[in-house]
């Protein structure tokens, strides 16, 4: 069977929040975490069209801050795109006219496999949350403003428009790797800062280089 997919339409061009980064990201990132068929976890009934999750899981997946996913969240809500549940340890997101989004799964299993939808059992929490670590590993490259807040709430020195500078040229490779997680790669050169800083016996103009990360550090962000 074909991989699950969502529609995008052209008029989403028009879209009042197109052109807010964190909202439309946030957006794109709704449409492809939400279940494509019903299933259950820890006894919560989740339909076509929703996810549970939190805010911790909305900054870690799509990159930006808790405070940016907040405002995302509170913009799509006042616009009708989704609605949003706390229960005691999740967030039930719900997209709006998801069948608007969905591609005809179901009838694509029935006519591919010969058997009616009934005969199969819904797949199980695990192979779910499978799919969703799938999802998780798109790399979305960040904005300078997203790597501005990231370097202020480390209160380190890396300057944002260089490091997105220097990733945009090598097309976000680290290596012959394509990068997973931008915030380590931060982390690295703000180690890169602060030995560039110690004296030195011969000093030099310090220019980034690959060979000046820990690549130890560095393979926990890549996709290998």
């Amino acid at each position: 069977m074909g991989e699950p997919f969502v529609k995008f339409y052209k008029k989403m061009l028009e879209w009042e929040w197109y052109d807010d980064q964190n909202t439309c990201r946030l957006w794109i990132h709704c449409l492809l975490k939400a279940n494509w068929k019903p299933c259950r976890w820890h006894g919560i009934e989740i339909d076509p069209g929703q996810f549970i999750t939190s805010l911790q899981s909305l900054s870690d997946e799509t990159g930006l801050t808790i405070n940016q996913v907040r405002t995302a969240l509170d913009h799509l809500k006042s616009t009708g795109e989704i609605t949003s549940k706390s229960q005691a340890k999740c967030r039930i997101i719900t997209v709006n006219a998801w069948s608007d989004y969905q591609g005809d799964h179901r009838q694509e299993h029935k006519q591919i496999t010969g058997k009616p939808q009934a005969d199969h059992k819904q797949t199980t929490t695990d192979k779910e949350y499978k799919e969703d670590k799938n999802i998780r590993n798109i790399f979305i490259a960040p904005t300078v403003e997203d790597v501005r807040a990231y370097c202020q709430e480390r209160h380190n020195n890396v300057d944002p428009v260089t490091f997105v500078n220097f990733y945009s040229s090598k097309g976000w490779m680290v290596g012959k790797n394509k990068m997973k997680d931008w915030k380590a790669c931060v982390r690295t050169w703000e180690r890169s800062e602060t030995r560039s800083k110690q004296p030195e016996s011969n000093p030099k103009i310090h220019n980034y280089n690959e060979r000046d990360y820990d690549f130890d550090e560095l393979t926990k962000g890549i996709v290998t």
